[in-house]
């Protein structure tokens, strides 16, 4: 499996490399990591980043009523083809705002997910949710302008929810990788075309109920990408389902209990801000 991923990983590399471009330094939001960018529709696919872009390409408008600072998220939400897997945020001015990933309660065991990490989920009738904002989310309902878009790309920080109050329940980010030291996110493993992954407070004899759903990813010392992970089986084109066999690429000391989890049935995802994930060597 192991030699499969590294044959692939270098036809990745040739196939984008002629679509590098340089402008802000978070210039793209593409969704999933995959082998199949060639074939695939689904892997590093870019997402609309403007509200008329999105309703082009067929997302509807997904706020079940709620005004922008109406719920427990802050912007205007988008789906599309009613695949909870990915909804996007778009401030008041139709821009990028922010990004969830919503799990239907009907898809998940009990205790998932579970107490101790709920307060990273919104319980949002039939489904609960994780939300992340690439600007203040205080300033999604001004909404940037179009000069403000053009300057700072998908966003400015990468500001993960961690309650039910957008404005005040969340933690922003280093952009620096070197400011993570003194925090309590875990170097992982490097991947090439996703990078170099840190995972929240995990050591080799965790309790896999406290694993938390979110990893970062840097490459050349900066932030450009992340990714959600839950204790289910969840089906979406959208999702990765990795492999027991590959776990210690993502990990320096892959906790035991996560073994157990991938047999059962996990599910993640690669979220990336730049537009060209198949040069993440970390």
């Amino acid at each position: 499996m192991k030699t499969v991923v590294a044959l692939a990983l270098l036809s990745l590399v040739c196939v984008e490399g002629w679509l590098f471009s340089e402008d802000a330094e978070w210039n793209d939001l593409k969704v999933t990591w995959g082998l199949n960018q060639v074939f695939s529709s689904t892997v590093f696919d870019s997402l609309p980043r403007t509200e008329s872009d999105a309703l082009a390409d067929g997302w509807v408008d997904f706020s079940r009523g709620a005004s922008c600072d109406g719920d427990f998220y802050r912007g205007s939400r988008y789906i599309k083809d009613n695949d909870p897997a990915v909804m996007l945020l778009f401030d008041k001015n139709g821009y990028i705002a922010g990004i969830q990933m919503g799990a239907r309660k009907t898809d998940l065991s009990a205790n998932v997910p579970a107490p101790q990490i709920m307060h990273m989920w919104n319980d949002d009738g039939d489904m609960f949710v994780i939300t992340a904002y690439f600007i203040d989310p205080a300033s999604v309902c001004t909404g940037r302008s179009d000069a403000t878009f053009t300057l700072e790309g998908t966003g400015v920080g990468l500001y993960l929810q961690n309650g039910p109050n957008p404005e005040a329940d969340y933690e922003l980010i280093p952009r620096d990788e070197d400011n993570l030291a003194t925090t309590l996110w875990t170097k992982g493993g490097c991947f090439y075309t996703m990078g170099q992954h840190y995972w929240y407070d995990t050591s080799a004899d965790m309790d896999c109920e406290d694993f938390f759903p979110v990893f970062l990813l840097y490459n050349s010392g900066r932030l450009n990408g992340f990714g959600w992970n839950i204790n289910a089986d969840l089906n979406s084109p959208r999702y990765e389902h990795p492999a027991v066999d590959v776990l210690d690429m993502f990990f320096q000391d892959t906790p035991a209990c996560f073994v157990q989890h991938a047999q059962r049935g996990l599910t993640t995802q690669h979220i990336y801000l730049d537009d060209s994930p198949s040069f993440n060597f970390c």
